[in-house]
């Protein structure tokens, strides 16, 4: 389980719960792979450094003593995929950034991210640019946001980057930041499935 003090770490470095990875007795030559597939950024529950931090980048460097090792780390992920992502129990659209759509839609069911089982992956885009399209999209669709707390590595943490807004309006907010951006992209993945066209729920 993340600490406060990891998670604030997380926070000022604009690192979500989704980059993050519990590498709980694991090598760094075991949890590098699986991170790079996953495109998770910071490893936690690790043995720890001279300082006393259990977080470690894929390569095994601590973040804590040295964050500078994040930003190579985000200029090397900025590629990938930009995917969207329902669940009809929640009634919530989810947004987020990944090496693979298949990956990560296998993640969010296993760990039952915001509490719910029945994710269902509609829309995902490819391209170099997909790390920075993730970051405005969620600026975009901030006023939808909801966060909800789901159970994981034996404790309770806050299940972000849900919005209460159709999964239509997350993919044309998609399509509108590539063009801000000037960004090419492909679209790998499209679903096309009115149950998901929820209310678009502002913060009041």
């Amino acid at each position: 389980m993340l600490t406060k003090e990891q998670l604030k770490f997380l926070e000022i470095h604009g690192i979500s719960l989704d980059e993050t990875f519990d590498a709980s007795g694991m090598t760094q030559s075991q949890y590098d792979p699986i991170m790079k597939e996953e495109g998770k950024i910071i490893a936690y529950n690790l043995n720890p450094c001279v300082n006393g931090h259990t977080m470690r980048d894929r390569k095994g460097h601590c973040p804590q003593c040295n964050s500078a090792c994040l930003g190579y780390l985000r200029r090397s992920d900025a590629g990938g995929v930009v995917y969207v992502a329902g669940s009809i129990k929640g009634q919530v659209i989810k947004v987020g950034y990944s090496k693979s759509v298949e990956v990560r839609a296998k993640s969010l069911i296993r760990t039952s991210y915001g509490e719910l089982k029945d994710w269902k992956m509609l829309f995902a885009i490819q391209s170099a640019k997909a790390g920075k399209i993730e970051e405005h999209v969620k600026s975009k669709l901030k006023c939808y946001s909801e966060v909800l707390s789901y159970r994981h590595d034996k404790g309770m943490q806050d299940g972000t980057e849900m919005y209460r807004c159709s999964y239509k309006k997350a993919i044309i907010a998609i399509k509108k930041i590539c063009d801000e951006l000037n960004a090419e992209y492909t679209i790998v993945l499209n679903n096309d499935n009115c149950q998901y066209d929820f209310p678009n729920l502002r913060h009041s």
